[in-house]
This record gives C-alpha cells, sequence and structure tokens, in this order.
C-alpha cells in the first residue's frame, strides 16, 4: 500500500482521466493544440505489435438498463443541492461543518518539513482531510486567532520523514464560514434550468436518469467484448512515438488533477500515484489502441478523410462543441482520431456477439463475468 499524505487528502477517481467531462485546462488545451495532425504517432502497422485470438462471434454479457425509482431522483437532487452550496463568511468561534481558511506551519524538531505549510488553505472541519487531532484543534477558534499545538503522526500509511515523529504546528485562522445548502424549491429549480415547475423539472431528471442507464447498458456490450479480445490478444511491444503521445497526454491531465487541488505535481506523486502507476495506465491505453487498431486492419477497415470529417463533426456537437475545429482544438487530432478507431473496433465486435442480459444490479463489469468467461475458454 502506498503512503498516503499526511496532511492532503484526496479522493482520485476515473474521473481524473476522463477529460471530456466539463472543461479543459489551459494545460490541456495546450497539449492538445500540439496535436494538428496524427503525424507518424498513429502511422503504425499494428499487426508487427499485436496478435489477435477470437474476437468473433464472442459471448458477452451486459446488464439490463436499471429501473430509475423516485429514490433515484430524489438523490440526484440532493446532489445538485450540494453543488451549489455557498460560504457565507461569519463572526463567531468555529464548529464541525465549518470551513476554516487557515496560514499553517509545521515543524519537527524545530524543523519545518515538507508537505506541513501552506497559506490561504480552505478546511473544512470534520472532513478527515486533515488528521483528527489537527482539525480538532482549530475548532472553537475565531478569524485573527492562532493555534499552537503537537501532534503525533501514526507509525503507517505516512511519509517515512515524519511517521511516528511529533510535530508543532502554528496555525492562523484567517475566517470563519459556515455552509449554506440551498433549499429546494421553485426558486432553485430557475436558477440552474428553464423549467416553470418543481414536476415539470423532477420529471426531466428522471428522464435523463433513464437515457443514461439506456446508454450504459448499450455502451457495456461492446466495452465487454473489446475487454475479452485484450485478454485473448498476444501483444508484442509498442511503437514508442504512441506511448510517447500516451505518455505525455496522461501526465499532462495529472498536472491539471494536481494544479486543481492546489497540489504541485511531485506532491501527487507522492501522495497518489507512483511513477510506475503513471506507466501502467499509460500502457493499457496504448495496448486499447493497438488491438483496436488491429481489428480494424484485420477487417480491411480504414477511417478515411470524410468519414473522419463527417464523425467528427457528430462526435463534436455531442459534446457541446460548435465544430469539429473548436473540438480539436481542446483533445487534439490525435485523440479525436484514436477515439473513432476504438469506436470502429467496438461497432465491428458487436455485429457478431452472442448477447446474455444480466440484472443490473447483479452485474459486475470487472468481476465474476469476465473470470468466469476467462475459465470456460
Amino acid at each position: 500500500m502506498k503512503k498516503r499524505n499526511y496532511i492532503l487528502t484526496v479522493i482520485l477517481a476515473a474521473a481524473v482521466l476522463m477529460t471530456g467531462c466539463g472543461e479543459k485546462s489551459d494545460k490541456k488545451a495546450e497539449s492538445a493544440a500540439d496535436q494538428n495532425s496524427t503525424g507518424d504517432v498513429l502511422d503504425f502497422d499494428a499487426e508487427e505489435y499485436v496478435k489477435l485470438g477470437d474476437y468473433k462471434g464472442l459471448d458477452v454479457t451486459y446488464p439490463s438498463v436499471q429501473e430509475i425509482t423516485d429514490q433515484d431522483v430524489e438523490q440526484y437532487i440532493q446532489e445538485q443541492l450540494e453543488e451549489n452550496i455557498e460560504y457565507k463568511e461569519v463572526d463567531r468561534a468555529s464548529k464541525e461543518g465549518d470551513t476554516v481558511n487557515i496560514d499553517y506551519t509545521g515543524t519537527i524538531n524545530g524543523e519545518e518539513f515538507e508537505g506541513g505549510s501552506d497559506t490561504e488553505y480552505d478546511l473544512e472541519l470534520g472532513s478527515q482531510d486533515f488528521l483528527p487531532e489537527f482539525e480538532e484543534s482549530l475548532v472553537g477558534k475565531k478569524a485573527g486567532e492562532t493555534a499552537v499545538f503537537t501532534l503525533t503522526f501514526p507509525s503507517e500509511d505516512y511519509d517515512e520523514s515524519v511517521a511516528g515523529q511529533e510535530a508543532e504546528f502554528t496555525v492562523k485562522i484567517n475566517s470563519v464560514s459556515e455552509t449554506v445548502t440551498p433549499e429546494y424549491n421553485l426558486d432553485f429549480v430557475k436558477s440552474i434550468s428553464d423549467y416553470e415547475t418543481l414536476e415539470e423539472y423532477e420529471a426531466s431528471v428522471k428522464e435523463e436518469l433513464i437515457t443514461y442507464a439506456e446508454d450504459e447498458s448499450e455502451t457495456e456490450k461492446g466495452e465487454h467484448a473489446l475487454r475479452l479480445v485484450m485478454n485473448e490478444a498476444e501483444l508484442k511491444g509498442f511503437p514508442q512515438t504512441l506511448y510517447d503521445f500516451f505518455y505525455e497526454d496522461t501526465v499532462s491531465g495529472y498536472k491539471s488533477f494536481a494544479e486543481m487541488q492546489g497540489m504541485e505535481y511531485e506532491e501527487f506523486l507522492e501522495s497518489f500515484m507512483s511513477e510506475e502507476d503513471i506507466k501502467e495506465v499509460v500502457e493499457e491505453q496504448v495496448n486499447d489502441h493497438l488491438i483496436s487498431q488491429a481489428i480494424l486492419q484485420k477487417e480491411g477497415v480504414a477511417l478515411t478523410d470524410e468519414e473522419y470529417a463527417k464523425t467528427g463533426e457528430e462526435l463534436a456537437v455531442s459534446e457541446g462543441y460548435g465544430s469539429l475545429e473548436e473540438y480539436e482544438e481542446d483533445y487534439g487530432k490525435i485523440s479525436v482520431t484514436a477515439q473513432m478507431v476504438r469506436e470502429k473496433a467496438i461497432d465491428i465486435l458487436k455485429e457478431s456477439v452472442n448477447l446474455q442480459e444480466v440484472p443490473w444490479d447483479e452485474y459486475d463489469e470487472y468481476g465474476e463475468d469476465l473470470d468466469s468467461e476467462d475459465e470456460e475458454s
């Protein structure tokens, strides 16, 4: 188990890599700007690196469409309320649940240590982003006050330079803010949508959740098929230019995430991912593309300029862009092309699969369904 940062805890989810959600950061856009053409990155013979196993007539399981209940709608609405939380600065002593803006300095044996100091940091008391003793020492403090206290870092799961050692912290409280969660009413609905009644809004939410569930069910047919092909394929290396592209693109995404969290990239690596972890992520992307390209070559299928333009426009519009050119400005032609290659490969696989539906609440995309098929093959 990797050592976690002794001050900051951030949940790193799959969403980090899915940069298609939301706006692209400046750094990501700059990286995409270097992808004006596919160059030699995607110019290779996939069959030099991939030997495909069976890829037609696969037995593929997929989840049924999840039934959307009133409880699901309520949960979605609650998430919307939480996303629109506001912070109101207050002139009183802090309590659990408040957010305090702080400057803090930590020392061990009189010397500051790496990662133990910061300024203008917003900390929600009770969030367990920091050590419990740290947060508890700030409860009951007002803006302008300074807290000085000591704590001992646990011996396990912490950086070796501080594990088991006593540290002294000096923390200045810059401000105290309370959390204000909006009330679910018509005014709130009108502030986030164009609907005029709660009934219309709730109906739209349910429809959106149903559409998402249908898309998830349909998408998994192809994703499961591609995973099966990858399990059976023999991989023999990779084009270095392809690896370098995915590596730079991945690192750029992680750097953007670190920046959003107010972290240096080096701190991100120390806290969440080693260089080996990043290489593993990159190799998975490389292998995914190699196998997708190998399927197209095996079928004698190529992505023509006309098809790229047509599909690219459709993709751009579906992602909320005005044109393919705008989409390419954020993602780059290499990434867009790789995405299209993957989708064409999945379309080919789906044409011949033998489908078996599994109840959505029993389906495990990386669990028993896939493992059982591997054992049978």
